[in-house]
């Protein structure tokens, strides 16, 4: 005989008329309230006007920070949606509206927008009485004005667009974000939020001929922007590559995937996730055009750093095709190709192979040797090339407290003193 099961008990209907949120969250929220008043230069005690029921009803929906999801139909992994969630969360918590008085961008997102919303809600400001409505029509005349509500959204959209940025990739997929959609509302469970939905854009592809050899080069763009702002393109003008040129026009920027491996091989020390922002900083938003020791033009890989600036850590090389820039590779600070290699080149003689054999064609040499101990190669590099910025870049890499690889830099270092000691012998033999 079957055993009785116990029947499902249904949700009992909330009556929103009745419901009332915890005390606890009622006493944060009136206290951020306050905070985010004298973030906007009023008196805090205003607050103090409406009647305890009137601000229970401020607070009978919560608003909660913004949801993100893949838009449907578009193939975002769940891992991306949940970093970018749980990272927003983060930045919200730990960035500041006003620091000076402690209102962080997780306030104006809950609190901040429950207050907006309600300052416009017919229903609610139908219950108040004149002075209060003077007071709520002044808060809504503020908020316009400061436009804190664009701000609001603006801070949030440029976050998740710097994390998209990092997540694509342009030979494989670039990723954007729609717009706020505000039509999610659980009136049941008393809540209410905005969602951004993540969307896809496969690279875009051009076949083209460089040595006698048909290649294939991905398109640098950035994916759509809160909906205003499609995939867009990287491109450049061709004067910015050739000054003198008579016809300007404008080029469409691709890289092939050879110079992305380069990259990768060079430029060690970064995270992956960062590799596109290199691409987009460098390729679209510096353009930083030099010329290389035959004369050819070379691109600035480009770190931006808040404490060092615009640092150079590298060079793309590139060809112009048609309509077309399109980067071939990827050369290191050291290489012969470059200024800064070519001055290393002139003073110590080392060929490439003697580059790439001390490890000196990686940015990670800058971190791993302690170039301080070798007198000849700090000379050239740091008191001449002036690259000791490199290693202050990457000094967030290191652990606390974590030394130099020491076999590395007496491996290195026994290389430079066979090299004096050879040019001591050359000069007494002159002599």
């Amino acid at each position: 005989m079957a055993k009785d099961r116990k029947k499902k008990k249904m949700r009992p209907v909330v009556d929103m008329n009745k419901k009332k949120q915890s005390n606890t969250f009622l006493e944060a929220s009136y206290a951020s309230v306050r905070r985010i008043l004298r973030a906007l230069g009023e008196d805090e005690s205003i607050f103090d006007v409406f009647t305890k029921r009137q601000k229970q009803d401020m607070f009978m929906n919560k608003i909660l920070p913004t949801h993100v999801a893949a838009k449907e139909g578009h193939d975002v992994p769940r891992q991306y949606i949940r970093y970018i969630q749980n990272d927003l969360i983060f930045h919200l918590r730990s960035s500041y509206f006003d620091k000076d008085i402690g209102v962080t961008w997780m306030d104006m997102a809950t609190v901040g927008q429950t207050l907006m919303i309600v300052c416009n809600a017919s229903s609610y400001l139908a219950t108040l009485q004149e002075k209060q409505l003077a007071i709520m029509k002044h808060l809504s005349d503020l908020f316009e004005k400061k436009n804190t509500f664009g701000e609001l959204q603006m801070n949030i959209a440029s976050y998740i667009k710097t994390i998209l940025m990092m997540f694509s990739q342009p030979n494989f997929r670039i990723y954007g974000q729609t717009d706020f959609d505000h039509s999610e509302a659980s009136l049941q469970r008393g809540y209410i939020r905005s969602t951004v939905y993540i969307v896809t854009h496969e690279c875009q592809t051009l076949r083209f001929n460089y040595k006698n050899r048909e290649r294939t080069a991905f398109r640098i763009a950035t994916g759509q922007f809160m909906g205003s702002t499609p995939y867009t393109g990287g491109k450049i003008m061709l004067s910015k590559i050739f000054p003198n040129v008579e016809q300007d026009r404008e080029l469409d920027i691709y890289i092939q995937s050879h110079a992305i491996r380069r990259f990768k091989e060079r430029i060690d020390t970064i995270y992956p996730i960062m590799r596109n922002e290199f691409f987009i900083i460098s390729l679209v938003m510096m353009q930083n055009v030099v010329t290389g020791h035959n004369g050819t033009p070379l691109m600035a890989c480009i770190m931006l750093d808040n404490e060092c600036g615009n640092k150079v850590i590298g060079y793309f090389v590139f060809t112009v095709s048609g309509n077309n820039m399109i980067i071939i590779t990827m050369l290191p600070l050291l290489s012969e190709s470059v200024p800064e290699g070519r001055t290393l080149y002139e003073r110590l003689h080392l060929s490439k192979y003697e580059i790439e054999y001390l490890g000196m064609d990686k940015l990670s040499f800058f971190y791993e040797v302690d170039i301080d101990q070798i007198p000849l190669l700090k000379q050239v590099l740091f008191d001449e090339l002036h690259l000791d910025y490199v290693r202050s870049l990457y000094n967030s890499f290191r652990k606390k407290g974590q030394p130099f690889d020491e076999k590395k830099t007496l491996f290195v270092k026994d290389f430079f003193r066979k090299i004096e000691e050879q040019r001591t012998y050359e000069d007494v033999v002159i002599e």
